[in-house]
């Protein structure tokens, strides 16, 4: 020891300062208790000594260097003249200097600090009442030095509350509700930090900003409305809502109160009350009601006439109050001026010249007074007219021995009545009539007489039935119909005739002669009625009449075909292979299947084929469609290929293909 102050003597006299080292630097500062901390000196030093506060820690000097007794254990002197503190303590906080040969001495401050662990935090209470209460919060740490606080709300650091014993404890005066939320406190040192678990402040509020929406909204309302009433506050918890008008309690509570159907006995004055029963706070909103009947004040008022086309008519709306603007709708539509409709008096009438079908429809008219503005209810106007020339529909011949019905129709309003005249006696009242058992001496004029019973008007319409003697007319053909082949319809007649009419589907045949126009692909020869050829598109059925007497129908219907063939693979996963044929055919045809093209022997018969699939199963599938008529024969052959895999301990995997191509066989 006497060593080292006899050579602290001796550099502290013959050595005066020159020059300054900047600073001095640490490894870590702060350091945790337990770590090494190395203090650094600058390069190439030839004399130097380190001191902690006023004690010496070791002396470098020449090459040599001496460590105080009592730092020996504790520090270790690099070469490069940097000293290590060992496994330091809080105790070794404190002020480090060096003094360097020609240099001015430079010191640090090194703290050596606890790491923080176990950090809890409290409140005084978490249910809270806004503005009522005050929020004490408290945080501590069980193990560490050098404590610093931080409060943390969602996140974000607090900036409001007063913070006591050194920030440790947060106190917020009279709660508000926006300082609802999750809280956590953060204690942190220069070499820790840990942060409590999170506790929530539930602050009770309200109601407040309470409101009232009414859908729809409106200064008035009409009777028959439907309104609805909505109550809202900020509340936390929600806050009861119960509804009262003119100061009368009602039955119901809810956000919502809806009136249906309103009467005038629904106005007044509603409000709704909000109550928060944790605040033990009130709060109410209202709106004044008011339901007016569009009847007594506001209606459409016509002629007590019957409205009737062609006369002049005029609507008028009447207003119990002055308006200062009327407003004529027609079915909901605005109503406008033209050459047949014109507004007078202010808008307070509305006159139709002359009245005309078209204006049937349902009439409003909008009054707008200084309180109100109402709607009348609908005006049905119907304008009467007709009727106009009926329309009778019958047959021109019937049959002795069997009766003829004849219908009536015509334009009227409101519609017409009927009676009909058949050869000048009244035989029925009705818009149907049906007559009697005819005779051959019962032809004449049947008339349908329409009149209408408001426009007094009446419009009749006759036409002339002639009762026949019933006689036989059929046809007959002599071949099978086939598409593309020629075909002949004769008809039979069992009287004389003059000439033979041909129908198709009821409309009269052209009948210009083959020679005339050899593109017809028919031609009608005395009595038969040639197709050169027949096409699908002859289809149809047929009459055939002699000098006006109808034969029964003949529907014809042309065999073709096949004219296409396909084959459907109708195969879902499985062991299950299906096939279904099908082809384009009058009549259906006739179906075989052949495997791998052994047309001498089919395999199975029928549309659809059903089969395992397997490794026979493997090859090309022929589908033979035939049409037992015309005789034609297709085939369409589709190839099967079945791939499998086998796989230790799992499932054959099977992948199935499907090709298909076509060839037309014709057999005649």
């Amino acid at each position: 020891m006497e060593c080292l102050i006899f050579a602290l003597i001796l550099f502290t006299t013959a050595f005066a300062p020159a020059a300054s080292i900047e600073k001095l630097i640490a490894s870590q500062n702060p350091a945790p208790v337990g770590s090494n901390v190395t203090l650094f000196s600058p390069p190439n030093v030839k004399a130097l000594v380190w001191m902690f506060e006023s004690d010496v820690i070791a002396l470098m000097l020449n090459g040599g260097a001496i460590i105080s007794d009592n730092w020996i254990p504790r520090v270790t002197l690099h070469s490069n003249s940097s000293l290590t503190l060992n496994s330091v303590k809080q105790n070794d906080s404190g002020s480090y200097s060096l003094a360097v040969l020609n240099s001015s001495p430079v010191k640090l401050t090194l703290s050596v600090q606890v790491p923080i662990s176990n950090v809890t935090m409290w409140a005084n209470a978490t249910d809270l009442v806004e503005f009522n209460d005050t929020a004490v919060l408290k945080c501590s740490a069980l193990i560490g030095s050098h404590l610093s606080y931080t409060w943390l709300k969602g996140g974000s650091v607090v900036t409001k509350g007063q913070l006591s014993d050194g920030g440790a404890t947060l106190t917020i005066v009279g709660v508000t509700r926006y300082d609802n939320g999750w809280y956590s406190c953060n204690v942190s040192n220069g070499v820790s930090h840990e942060c409590s678990l999170p506790l929530y402040l539930n602050i009770s509020y309200g109601p407040s900003n309470t409101s009232m929406v009414i859908v729809p909204m409106g200064s008035h309302y009409e009777v028959g409305s439907d309104i609805t009433m909505t109550c809202s506050a900020d509340s936390s918890p929600a806050a009861i809502v119960q509804w009262m008008v003119d100061g009368m309690y009602l039955n119901h509570s809810g956000p919502q109160l809806q009136l249906k159907m309103v009467t005038e006995s629904h106005s007044g004055n509603y409000k709704c009350v909000v109550r928060n029963t944790v605040t033990s706070r009130f709060s109410s909103q209202s709106a004044l009601i008011r339901i007016l009947d569009p009847r007594n004040y506001v209606r459409v008022e016509a002629p007590m006439t019957p409205a009737k086309e062609g006369d002049n008519y005029v609507l008028t709306c009447n207003v119990t109050e002055p308006a200062m603007h009327v407003h004529w709708w027609k079915n909901g539509e605005p109503l406008h001026e033209d050459s047949t409709t014109v507004f007078n008096l202010e808008n307070m009438t509305v006159t139709f010249h002359p009245l005309e079908r078209n204006h049937t429809g349902d009439y409003r008219c909008t009054a707008t007074a200084s309180l109100w503005n109402l709607t009348s209810h609908p005006h049905n106007l119907v304008v009467n007219y007709g009727p106009e020339t009926p329309a009778v529909e019958g047959p021109d011949f019937a049959e002795a021995g069997q009766s003829a019905t004849f219908h009536c129709s015509a334009m009227s309003m409101p519609p017409s009545q009927f009676s009909w005249w058949f050869n000048g006696s009244n035989v029925g009242n009705s818009s149907v009539f049906t007559t009697d058992i005819l005779s051959t001496n019962m032809s004449g004029k049947i008339t349908c007489k329409a009149y209408n019973l408001v426009t007094g008007k009446n419009v009749t319409k006759s036409k002339m039935l002639t009762v026949i003697e019933k006689v036989s007319v059929m046809i007959r053909n002599n071949t099978v119909p086939i598409n593309y082949k020629n075909f002949t319809l004769i008809c039979d007649a069992t009287i004389p005739y003059n000439m033979i009419y041909w129908m198709k589907d009821n409309v009269p045949l052209n009948m210009m002669h083959y020679a005339v126009d050899p593109h017809m692909s028919y031609h009608i020869e005395n009595n038969k009625l040639h197709f050169t050829p027949l096409t699908r598109g002859d289809n149809g059925t047929y009459h055939c009449l002699a000098d006006n007497y109808a034969s029964s129908g003949y529907e014809l219907l042309v065999n073709y075909g096949p004219l296409s063939v396909k084959i459907l693979d109708s195969t879902k996963p499985g062991p299950i292979v299906s096939l279904t044929c099908s082809a384009d055919s009058q009549p259906d045809c006739d179906f075989q299947w052949f495997f791998n093209g052994q047309q001498s022997m089919a395999v199975h018969t029928g549309p659809i084929y059903t089969f395992l699939r397997n490794n026979e199963s493997q090859g090309n599938y022929t589908c033979k469609a035939k049409n037992p008529v015309t005789n034609i024969t297709m085939y369409q052959t589709t190839a099967l290929s079945v791939a499998a895999f086998s796989f230790p301990s799992q499932a054959v995997v099977t992948l199935t293909g499907l090709f298909a191509f076509s060839v037309p066989v014709l057999f005649h």
